[in-house]
């Protein structure tokens, strides 16, 4: 019941204040022309390119999401208010990264409006990559989210947290460039470690259970992480 307390009232703060309708404005906006755009220059019924572009914009406005998960607290003061309450880090954690999760699914139903206009102009429309390129999405943005949400309990500064959130993310994504580069161990232990090749899968319709572990895997570590330094407030 805490948890989802504190899921509601974040749900509740980001309809309150423009940040919301913004990301979802301007990401809609993007991803209806990259749509557009790609179905007009391919003439081919597929959606995958509209969601491996997706992806990356979804990596530009999560951590504008998540910013002001815990810096917004920390800035108000109201962080020691949360952290002397009943309520534990990990709950105060849980519940706002369910908050955000929800709003990213909210966006990405959006978006469902483009695999219908092409399954209505083409009757033979596959729609197991869509299923798949979906689910690879929610499991993408699950780390996207806690990767944010640990750098917002870093700083009180919304502005560096959406940074340095940006930083990780890019990184991890660009690490699936290093078997380009790097051709032993190392490459593909960094290859193994990129959110792009491993979301990349779900776009060709495979759906890979070792990528969905690695997903979850990913998410707690960060969440993890993000409880700890939280606990660590507490006690300071």
């Amino acid at each position: 019941m805490k948890i989802l307390a504190i899921m509601r009232k974040e749900l509740e703060s980001y309809f309150y204040s423009p940040v919301a309708y913004i990301v979802f404005s301007a990401f809609l906006l993007i991803v209806g022309y990259l749509f557009w755009f790609i179905l007009i220059a391919s003439k081919y019924a597929s959606l995958e390119p509209t969601l491996y572009n997706a992806a990356f914009v979804l990596l530009l406005a999560t951590p504008v999401l998540t910013m002001r998960l815990i810096s917004e607290e920390k800035k108000n003061k109201t962080i020691e208010l949360l952290l002397t309450s009943p309520i534990s880090p990990a709950e105060i954690i849980a519940g706002k990264f369910l908050a955000c999760l929800l709003l990213y699914i909210m966006l990405l139903a959006l978006t469902l409006q483009y695999p219908l206009v092409i399954a209505s102009y083409s009757p033979n429309f596959d729609w197991g990559p869509v299923i798949s390129g979906y689910l690879g999405m929610i499991l993408l943005g699950c780390a996207f989210i806690s990767v944010g949400l640990f750098t917002s309990t870093l700083s009180e500064n919304q502005i560096v947290s959406a940074i340095t959130s940006f930083g990780i993310l890019l990184l991890f994504w660009m690490f699936g460039f290093a078997k380009d580069v790097l051709d032993n161990a190392f490459g593909q232990i960094l290859e193994n470690l990129s959110l792009f090749e491993r979301y990349a899968d779900f776009l060709r319709g495979i759906i890979d259970t070792g990528n969905i572990i690695f997903f979850v895997v990913f998410t707690l570590i960060w969440l993890f992480m993000a409880t700890r330094l939280l606990e660590s407030d507490r006690w300071r």
